[in-house]
C-alpha cells in the first residue's frame, strides 16, 4: 500500500497498479460501506488493460481514522486530491454502493477529470426518511456495541444465496473487514449517507460514457432500479450479472471484468 497526505494532514492509503500498455485509461475504484480497497481484489486482472487506483476511503482500511461526519462530497474531493497528487488528470470513476454516491459528487464537482463512469450496485436518489432514520439508529448502535451487529446484519444483504452457500471464504473475508472497521468512521459514514444529495436530475446531464452494472439478486439496489437509472444516462450500457448480490464485482469477478473490458473496447 502507498499513501498520500491530504490537505488537512490525514493519511490516505491506496493501491496503484500501472498498466504496461501505452495510453491505457486509469480507473479509480471507490469501495462500498463499510469496506475497504480489498473488495476490489478480483479486479486486479484489469491491470492488463488499465491503470488501477484503489484507495481506502477516508477512515477505512489503512487510511487515518475519521471522527467527524463523512460527506459524500468530502470523500469525492479527497479522491480527486489523491489523483492529482499521483499525476492523474483523467479517470474512469468506478463506484459501488456508497462509492457510487461518491461518484455522483465526483461527476458534479470534478467533471473536468472524468473520462468515464462505472456505476455498480448503487442509486442516484437520496435516502427516504425511513432509511435515514434507520441509519441514525445504526449510528447509535455501532457507537455502543461496535461493528459486530452490522457485520451480522449485512451478511445476508450483501450476497446472493449462491455466494452464501458456495463462497464461504469471500463471505468471511468481507465480514472480517467490517469487524475491523473503525466504529467512529462507520458512524460518520452512515450520517453522511443519510444526508447525501439526491442526484436524480444529474443523470440526464452526464455526457461521459457510462457502464451500469447490477447484481441480479441484489436486495439493496435491485437490478430493475439500476436498469431504469441507466436509461436516463445518455451514453450508457447496462449489464446484469447472474448469481450476484450487492457485491457483484467480488462475487462474480470474471463476469464483471469481462463486462468492463468489453465496454472499454
Amino acid at each position: 500500500m502507498k499513501s498520500i497526505q491530504l490537505s488537512d494532514g490525514r493519511k490516505m492509503s491506496f493501491l496503484h497498479h500501472v498498466c504496461e500498455k501505452v495510453d491505457a485509461p486509469t480507473i479509480v475504484f471507490a469501495h462500498g460501506f463499510p469496506l475497504d480497497h480489498s473488495m476490489w481484489q478480483g479486479q486486479l486482472p484489469l491491470a492488463e488493460a488499465a491503470n488501477l487506483v484503489m484507495p481506502d476511503l477516508p477512515g477505512f482500511g489503512e487510511s487515518d481514522a475519521v471522527t467527524d461526519e463523512l460527506t459524500m462530497k468530502s470523500m469525492a474531493d479527497d479522491v480527486a486530491d489523491l489523483l492529482k497528487q499521483i499525476g492523474v488528470s483523467k479517470v474512469i470513476f468506478c463506484g459501488l454502493s456508497m462509492g457510487g454516491y461518491i461518484g455522483w459528487e465526483f461527476v458534479h464537482n470534478h467533471g473536468d477529470m472524468l473520462d468515464g463512469l462505472i456505476c455498480c450496485n448503487t442509486r442516484a436518489t437520496a435516502d427516504d426518511e425511513t432509511t435515514a432514520r434507520a441509519r441514525r439508529l445504526a449510528v447509535a448502535q455501532v457507537m455502543q456495541n461496535g461493528t459486530e451487529p452490522i457485520a451480522v446484519a449485512m451478511k445476508q444483504k450483501l450476497f446472493s444465496s449462491k455466494t452464501l452457500s458456495h463462497n464461504v471464504e469471500l463471505v468471511d473475508d468481507v465480514s472480517n473487514v467490517i469487524l475491523d472497521a473503525n466504529p467512529q468512521t462507520v458512524a460518520a459514514a452512515q450520517l453522511g449517507m443519510a444526508k447525501r444529495t439526491d442526484h436524480s436530475e444529474l443523470l440526464q446531464q452526464i455526457d461521459a460514457r457510462t457502464l451500469v452494472i447490477a447484481g441480479a439478486d441484489d436486495q439493496i439496489t435491485p437490478a430493475d432500479e439500476m436498469r431504469d437509472m441507466s436509461f436516463l444516462i445518455g451514453e450508457s450500457s447496462f449489464v446484469e450479472i447472474a448469481d450476484a448480490g450487492h457485491l457483484s464485482p467480488a462475487e462474480q469477478p470474471r463476469i464483471f471484468n469481462h463486462a468492463v473490458i468489453h465496454w472499454l473496447g
